[in-house]
């Protein structure tokens, strides 16, 4: 296939273009923001670097240090005769390139955009299109500059990209000239055959509308030059579009992936593979059923983000979804799909991921269902709430839970369990401290956990741990909504809703001096009592079966079911640890099936197998005093239940079995013989 004749090849980048404009707009309220910090900057004023990206906030230091002006007109640009000749010897490109340099022309006269080449060292090299020139018969209105190096220009995006080798976008008010704030500018590296850089190539354009678009260009374009010898070779093997949309999308900060119109998988980038936590052996199959799911909540209306919890391995994340309908040359309508992590988006990095929702709280006991359904309610507000149960219950369940229901919901979740912090460092770490507070005290400082939970949640695990000094200073805090750093004199204001967990009782340990009783009147406005998993003997199974489900697919291992004993004996044990034991015992024997499809008795720790043996034996006991049968029947009975019971705990071990009875191997043989029970538990278990 041609290059140089590639209809096809004009087709497929001019989708590319349009496809952008359909994805994305920059925010002007995000440019009007920036644009206040540049006005702070120029005037030595400090800069809030959480609203100025750090590359573009970096090369504005740079440029104030090399002494760039930022009201200059004087850099040299381009005469109106050279951007002609420019523009017009194209052949050079034409021959090596293709014809993608006249379609690349043809778009730029279209939207509005100029095509620039530099060199390693910022220098001009070609301008490939220029819409003032292709749009007022080689009239020059913009300028265009013979060199963007940062020490002459100051912060762009042609020397950005070369400095960091990779695609950059500076948009409007982030150039450090004054002059080109009213250009959106997107630039990528280009390199020889070694990977060395030796250029750049730069799209700008004069409407804020082109963001992702011109980015997706840029790159593709800088990849096309970096590998021509590879598009010459595959061109006839490839559809371009193809190759233009796996390559440029794996720069997308987000997750996308491309829907056909029916409704197959054209393309996805890793970082939606990595969001979504995909086995690598089956994604196609695995991102399938996820946008199957999407569809059925209607994705496709979501034209901005919307918040959307999907399951992860077994676990709920939060992430912000958008979808946009766009059409290919055929007029098949076709859907663009992106997520991103929504605690990213929303900066509260600071905070604990939060991943449980009132859906993960499993469970039809009645107790459960009226503590989970007051805790529904208690969400919606701010008040402090005292979660109360066994260790295992799902404590910090409930706190997420509660969370991600609140109007708080999108700030941050700061979890800390004071009863695994050393006493003398509490006090630092729930109200930070200023610089040299004490000795080994970091010279900058340090935040405390109630001034990051700020706006949020603090969740205080094990707080019948925390020390009674403490205790003192944090009933202050949550009575003034104020603290002060440790070393510290400035009042600093809080807001925070405060969820505490505990496993004691608070009121005793009152009366009993461990803890303060005007505390405990403080955060227990709102008390939650968590049953134990022996109180909820029926809920056993369900959770059981659910943690078989999450656990295999984080194995990656196909479905895995379980005897009808196995549930049995989990039901008949205490459960000291709770929801937590079981997760464990679920995991333990899943890890232990060495290849098989069904989990067994056999698979369960040797003190649930006796604890089910016991229960089992007792009340086979009650039913044998109850039946009217002769002694020698009854004595026959008991011995097939005793006999049956070893041979489970033994694993069909005939030796051990004997062993235990205290009778020998044979004798025991001849007992089962005669019983056709015992036959068939033999059979059951395999003994030769």
């Amino acid at each position: 296939m041609d290059v140089n004749g590639s209809l096809e090849l004009q087709q497929h980048l001019a989708q590319i273009l349009k496809t952008g404009m359909a994805i994305s707009e920059t925010t002007p309220s995000r440019l009007d923001k920036i644009q206040d910090e540049w006005s702070k900057f120029i005037k030595g004023k400090p800069v809030n670097t959480s609203i100025v990206p750090r590359t573009i906030y970096d090369s504005w230091q740079r440029s104030m240090e090399y002494g760039v002006d930022p009201y200059s007109r004087n850099e040299r640009f381009l005469s109106k005769e050279e951007i002609k000749k420019q523009i017009l010897d194209k052949d050079g490109l034409v021959k090596k390139f293709g014809d993608i340099i006249i379609e690349v022309q043809r778009l730029a006269r279209e939207k509005g955009l100029s095509v620039q080449l530099f060199d390693s060292e910022a220098n001009n090299i070609q301008l490939i299109a220029h819409s003032s020139f292709l749009h007022r018969e080689l009239g020059l209105r913009n300028p265009i500059p013979v060199n963007v190096s940062e020490n002459i220009f100051g912060t762009n995006a042609g020397c950005l990209a070369i400095r960091e080798n990779k695609s950059v976008q500076v948009l409007g008010p982030e150039h450090f000239n004054f002059y080109f704030h009213k250009f959106y500018c997107s630039a990528a590296p280009i390199h020889n055959t070694k990977g060395d850089i030796i250029g750049a190539i730069n799209i700008s354009s004069y409407s804020h509308k082109h963001t992702i678009d011109t980015l997706m260009l840029v790159t593709f374009l800088a990849k096309t030059f970096d590998s021509i010898n590879f598009i010459m070779d595959t061109i006839g093997k490839l559809d371009t579009f193809n190759l233009a949309m796996n390559r440029t999308i794996e720069y997308l900060p987000q997750g996308m992936v491309y829907v056909n119109n029916d409704n197959e998988i054209e393309h996805y980038n890793d970082k939606m593979v990595e969001l979504l936590g995909l086995d690598k052996s089956n994604i196609k199959a695995d991102l399938t059923k996820y946008i199957s799911d999407l569809q059925k909540v209607g994705v496709d209306s979501f034209a901005d983000k919307k918040e959307i919890y999907l399951d992860v391995q077994g676990r709920k994340k939060l992430f912000l979804i958008s979808a946009k309908k766009i059409f290919n040359h055929n007029s098949s309508e076709e859907r663009i799909i992106f997520l991103e992590n929504a605690k990213n988006a929303n900066n509260t990095s600071d905070g604990n991921e939060t991943y449980y929702t009132f859906d993960d709280i499993i469970g039809e006991n009645k107790n459960l269902m009226e503590v989970k359904n007051q805790a529904k309610i208690v969400a919606k507000s701010s008040s402090p709430v005292l979660i109360f149960g066994e260790s295992g219950t799902g404590k910090e369940l409930f706190a997420q839970a509660i969370h991600n229901d609140s109007p708080r919901k999108n700030k941050p979740f700061v979890a800390i369990n004071c009863g695994a912090i050393p006493h003398d460092l509490v006090e630092s770490e729930l109200f930070g401290y200023e610089s040299g507070a004490f000795t080994g005290a970091s010279k900058n400082g340090k935040l405390g956990k109630l001034e990051i939970a700020c706006g949020g949640t603090l969740f205080l695990d094990e707080i019948e741990s925390m020390p009674i000094n403490i205790q003192i200073k944090l009933l202050r805090a949550l009575s003034t909504n104020r603290i002060y750093r440790i070393g510290g004199i400035k009042e600093i204001p809080v807001d925070i809703r405060v969820i505490s967990a505990t496993k004691k009782d608070l009121l005793q340990e009152a009366d009993e001096g461990n803890f303060r009783e005007d505390l405990y009147y403080r955060i227990g406005i709102i008390t939650l009592k968590l049953p134990a998993l022996r109180e909820r003997n029926s809920d056993i199974p369900i959770l059981a079966k659910h943690f078989i489900d999450v656990i295999s697919k984080e194995y990656n291992l196909q479905e895995i079911k379980a005897e009808k004993e196995f549930f049995e004996a989990l039901s008949h044990y205490s459960w000291r640890g709770n929801i937590r034991e079981l997760r464990n015992v679920i995991e333990r024997a899943i890890v232990l099936l060495c290849g098989r499809e069904k989990i067994s008795l056999s698979d369960l720790p040797e003190k649930i197998v006796k604890a089910y043996n016991y229960k089992s034996l007792k009340t086979k006991v009650i039913l044998i005093k109850e039946t009217k049968n002769s002694s020698s029947s009854l004595m026959k009975m008991s011995e097939e239940i005793i006999i049956e019971i070893l041979l489970r705990e033994e694993n069909g071990n005939l030796s051990r079995v004997a062993e235990r009875l205290g009778i020998c191997r044979s004798t025991l043989y001849n007992r089962i013989n005669s019983s056709e029970k015992l036959k068939k538990n033999l059979d059951k278990h395999k003994i030769g």
